[in-house]
């Protein structure tokens, strides 16, 4: 068989040994502390942002392995004086990153009784 057909195939696996290597370094340093630090300052942000009711602190959040293979973590939180909904949950992959939030929505003001 000819040399020149297995070069692209070398090539391709020299690429792939690459980024594998370079996303081993990153998720090399990534702890599950540091997510959940990350996300609870996170937590702060939103919530101070969106106007939901409920005074938010970094020790509203847990958080739980994901399910799925794309989900490394789900990090949950909810201010501890309110009641029933109103909670965020931020979905983490493998490296750290965002995969989805689920944040509440500021409720319509309810209308005035007479």
């Amino acid at each position: 068989m000819r040399i020149a057909y297995w070069i692209p195939v070398a090539l391709l696996a020299l690429m792939l040994a690459g980024i594998g290597f370079r996303y081993g370094l990153i998720r090399q340093g990534i702890t599950e502390t540091d997510v959940i630090t990350l996300y609870a300052q996170k937590y702060l942000a939103d919530h101070a942002a969106s106007g939901v009711a409920g005074i938010a602190q970094t020790s509203d959040c847990a958080a739980r392995p994901g399910s799925g293979i794309w989900t490394w973590l789900v990090v949950t939180c909810r201010p501890a004086n309110t009641l029933g909904g109103g909670g965020y949950s931020y979905r983490i992959n493998w490296l750290g990153g965002l995969v989805d939030a689920n944040t509440p929505r500021q409720a319509a003001p309810l209308p005035p009784e007479t």
